[in-house]
């Protein structure tokens, strides 16, 4: 980083140099020290990034010059939906570090890879606390990558913090939510797949989506909707025990579910492939809510649907999908109360 002397366009106290808005006076360090706002330079000088100078616009009585703002959403076009993500979480106090500042204010502190900003509480040093978690922020329109979004939310929960996506809409709003690699588990017996494929030969029907099994045959309570005369199996449920060639991976997807030791049954009542139980049906509520990679939300605005869906209803929602042939979930949850940073419309 330019520690030099700061050249540039000016607004009100602020100067631009290569990094940023250097901010002289008093006020410099005090925003610092009060509120964990840009990087300390010396001569009492206080480096400041675009979002953070329109914080300080807004929330700290700093004054922009004429068409400064103008001026940066011609560089930057999301600026305010940038500062509506950080705003969200410094109006309650939190104190929120740029990416790129934190080597100079924590120079111990790791940052994952495609961060946006890493978060301390509101009473933690920056210093010599620890962060308690990495933040992205994106706009609602925006596609997901499910793998990505993994592998980042892995890396940060690797070192002890929260993965947050702050989702910016339209009316700069801000929707908070957590993702976190997950590892559904049940307590069933273990299928023997062997014995099953057995079964086959007693199916009754069509194929095409579904077919029954009569009760004298005796099936796991894993497979098959139970009925008075015996039991319903879905399409994947049929090719199973076909051992069918698995042409779009979701019979692969069902086989682990079920090698998981879990009870899967329709989700179509909450707009997902599966609802999972860890134990059999009547004993406990479904934990989890499941959609396959092909059949998940491909935008944060119908994630976060289907997110609150299953907030709704005490579920946590899964995404489940393929990294080097291994099956890997993906939760989406709501945060609790006191962790939803919300936008403030002005």
């Amino acid at each position: 980083m330019d520690s030099g002397p700061a050249k540039g366009r000016t607004i009100g106290p602020c100067v631009q140099n290569p990094d940023g808005w250097v901010l002289s006076g008093p006020a410099a360090q005090r925003l610092f020290d009060k509120s964990g706002i840009g990087i300390p330079l010396p001569k009492n000088e206080l480096l400041l990034q675009s979002c953070e100078v329109m914080f300080c616009h807004r929330h700290r009585h700093l004054e922009l010059g004429d068409n400064w703002l103008e001026e940066q959403l011609v560089e930057s076009a999301e600026l305010l939906h940038e500062t509506a993500a950080l705003e969200a979480m410094r109006v309650p106090g939190e104190q929120i570090v740029i990416a790129q500042n934190v080597a100079k204010i924590s120079p111990k502190t790791i940052v994952s890879d495609g961060s946006w900003a890493l978060r301390w509480s509101r009473s933690s040093n920056l210093k010599t606390g620890l962060a308690v978690a990495e933040v992205i922020w994106v706009r609602d329109y925006e596609p997901i990558q499910w793998n990505s979004l993994y592998s980042w939310a892995a890396e940060v929960t690797a070192l002890g913090r929260i993965a947050e996506v702050l989702i910016v809409d339209e009316e700069m709003g801000v929707t908070t939510y957590r993702v976190n690699p997950a590892n559904p588990a049940g307590a069933l017996s273990e299928i023997e797949l062997d014995i099953l494929l057995e079964s086959e030969t007693n199916l009754v029907g069509g194929r095409w989506d579904g077919a029954f099994m009569p009760k004298d045959v005796e099936l796991p309570e894993q497979i098959g909707t139970p009925l008075p005369e015996g039991k319903w199996l879905d399409e994947d449920e049929v090719r199973i025990l076909e051992d069918s060639v698995d042409e779009n991976g979701s019979i692969s997807l069902l086989r682990d579910v079920l090698a998981r030791k879990l009870l899967p049954r329709s989700g179509f009542k909450y707009g997902t492939r599966w609802r999972l139980y860890e134990l059999s049906i009547g004993e406990e509520h479904a934990p989890w809510l499941l959609q396959p990679e092909w059949l998940a939300p491909h935008d944060w605005a119908q994630a976060c649907l289907a997110a609150r869906l299953a907030n709704g209803v005490h579920k946590t929602w899964l995404c489940g999908f393929q990294i080097d042939d291994k099956w890997c979930y993906l939760a989406l949850q709501r945060p609790p109360a006191e962790g939803r940073w919300s936008g403030f419309r002005h």
